[in-house]
């Protein structure tokens, strides 16, 4: 069989200008899986960066003699993209959906990829534009879980040009939709947040504690675009993945992985650039088999083929969806290794189940029960290639996986190394280790990256 794994891309890129190196290397990954499944011809199909896909060194791709041939696929929209898989004559596509901001819209572009590639016959495992179209714009997720029956937070959805109707409509003496909507959202208990509707994760978000608040930020240059505001949701803040694909009887198989634990800032956000990730967790205080099978009605409804992301918050003693993203993550080459795999493995056995050659027999059942080995995902600043290579000679080390930003002016923005270690059911082991990586390489340490860790294991350390 010939398997395609593919990605897209609609932005500029200059990969001269933004570096991205993991360890082990997607080539070394990718080429445990070829060795493992040698009786099929694997093709890699992507636009740059690549991500999950492909390493590249300045523009160059890295292209092992592997057995495994790599494509970087020209772009132009979906129709034009399909056309370049097809001439790759493949019996299983896989899409393999990353995000770039400002929109995180490329899984829906990859399943527009996807759908021409069903009527011409191949098999595909990809979600369908209708459930990434749905998910990518957050007023249409909020509907449907509100009308499905799911927690979220109570909201108002401004629209931007009836805001400011009487901009454009010069016959409008009284803009009543404004005077509505401020009536609307007087209703809501504060605090809120205020978030763009097809922003990517939590960029531009922005809390406000008055009603004055916010007329000051909708009458401002901010607001540039729709918005939602929502009431702010406290509590603990957990992502997690389900990993979906139809079987042979036409019924779904989802796998759903135990949430993890992320870290809020300042502002009680979960920062995608600063967040601290700790699990999996089963803690019988968050009710956790509740969350699974809502999860898994979720798969179901939305009919989830491939991967997908989901953040949560657990307020007042219930489970409450923030957003739905249809795509890989952050956090996917984490959890892949947490379920004693890789990330290229979990596509693989997509396209296997895709192609009748896996029938699925066990779930990550065993996570959900009992105490699941640990790990923390954590982020340090830009490291050279040397202290990349002497972290991950650390037995407990599982993964780095760094980006760096030529052309950043602000530290922020310049990227991070992020790092994956741990193992053990023991959240004292666990404290141990980050203590080790603090002692060893003390010149790496982030002070709040590493507070923010130990604050973290020591919620689990007073529940074992």
């Amino acid at each position: 069989m010939r398997f395609v794994f593919y990605n897209t891309c609609s932005n500029y890129f200059d990969p001269n200008i933004v570096h991205i190196k993991t360890l082990p290397s997607w080539a070394e990954e990718w080429a445990a899986v070829k060795a493992k499944f040698p009786e099929h011809e694997f093709i890699i199909a992507s636009m740059l960066p690549g991500m999950f896909l492909l390493d590249y060194d300045r523009g160059k791709i890295i292209s092992p003699d592997d057995g495994i041939r790599r494509v970087i696929l020209s772009g132009g929209g979906a129709d034009k993209i399909a056309q370049e898989i097809l001439a790759l004559k493949p019996d299983v596509a896989v899409a393999a959906s990353f995000w770039l901001a400002p929109y995180d819209w490329l899984g829906l572009q990859d399943a527009m990829v996807g759908e021409i590639l069903r009527q011409k016959g191949v098999k595909v495992v990809c979600h369908s534009s209708k459930t990434q179209s749905l998910c990518f714009d957050k007023r249409n997720t909020r509907d449907f879980l509100i009308q499905n029956n799911f927690n979220c937070a109570a909201a108002v959805s401004v629209d931007y040009d009836l805001f400011w109707a009487e901009r454009k409509k010069g016959e409008v003496k009284n803009n009543v939709y404004r005077e509505w909507t401020y009536k609307e959202i007087s209703k809501l208990k504060f605090p809120l947040i205020i978030k763009d509707t097809t922003g990517l994760s939590s960029y531009g978000m922005e809390v406000v504690h008055t009603m004055g608040a916010v007329k000051n930020y909708l009458e401002s240059k901010k607001f540039n675009s729709d918005r939602l505001v929502e009431e702010f949701l406290d509590g603990p803040q957990f992502g997690t993945e389900i990993h979906c694909w139809k079987q042979k009887g036409g019924g779904l198989f989802a796998d759903v992985f135990p949430p993890l634990l992320y870290s809020v800032n300042q502002y009680g956000i979960c920062s995608p650039k600063q967040s601290v990730k700790l699990g999996p967790l089963n803690l019988p205080q968050f009710k956790c088999g509740k969350l699974k099978a809502e999860l898994e009605r979720l798969a179901s409804l939305l009919g989830f083929e491939g991967s997908a992301q989901v953040d949560l918050v657990f307020h007042n003693g219930k489970w409450n969806i923030i957003e739905i993203n249809p795509r890989l993550s952050g956090s996917s080459g984490a959890i892949a290794l947490i379920k004693g795999k890789t990330l290229p493995r979990i596509l693989t056995d997509f396209a296997l189940a895709a192609a009748g050659l896996l029938e699925p027999k066990e779930k990550t059942e065993s996570l959900w029960s009992g105490n699941p080995p640990l790990y923390l995902n954590i982020k340090f600043p830009n490291l050279d290639e040397g202290q990349m290579r002497s972290l991950y000679e650390l037995p407990f080390v599982k993964y780095l996986c760094q980006t760096d930003n030529d052309a950043a002016k602000q530290r922020r923005e310049m990227g991070f190394c992020e790092i994956l270690f741990g193992g053990s059911e023991n959240p004292i082991a666990l404290s141990g280790q980050l203590d080790e990586i603090k002692e060893k390489f003390p010149e790496i340490i982030e002070p709040g990256f590493f507070e923010t860790a130990k604050k973290m294991i020591s919620i689990l350390l007073k529940n074992y």
